[in-house]
């Protein structure tokens, strides 16, 4: 008969931290600051959304260290907001259609 509770078998579990400076996280601020700018240099509707939901990813899992040189994450979140407007600023202030090159008005 097989006896699954034998002691030499046990293995004890250690809980092992994982590192604070990881390259996801740099990557991801590296998104969150240059992907609005590109959505306002485009006029992209799916690049300003999504740069405004990866800045707030980013806010909400960043941890607050005061000692990086990093931009604060309300001013990211700020600088995506700008961006999203700047995509939708057509519908405010809508631009005159330029007339074909061959017609004349």
């Amino acid at each position: 008969m097989n006896n699954c509770k034998r002691a030499d078998l046990i293995v004890s579990y250690t809980h092992k931290v994982p590192p604070k400076a990881s390259t996801s996280a740099a990557s991801q601020g590296v998104l969150a600051q240059s992907m609005p700018m590109a959505a306002m240099f485009m006029k992209n509707k799916f690049l300003a959304w999504f740069a405004l939901l990866t800045t707030v990813h980013y806010s909400l899992t960043a941890e607050a260290d005061q000692s990086s040189p990093d931009q604060s994450p309300i001013l990211k979140l700020l600088l995506s907001a700008v961006s999203l407007a700047v995509c939708y600023m057509n519908l405010i202030f809508p631009q005159p259609t330029a007339a074909p090159i061959g017609k004349k008005a």
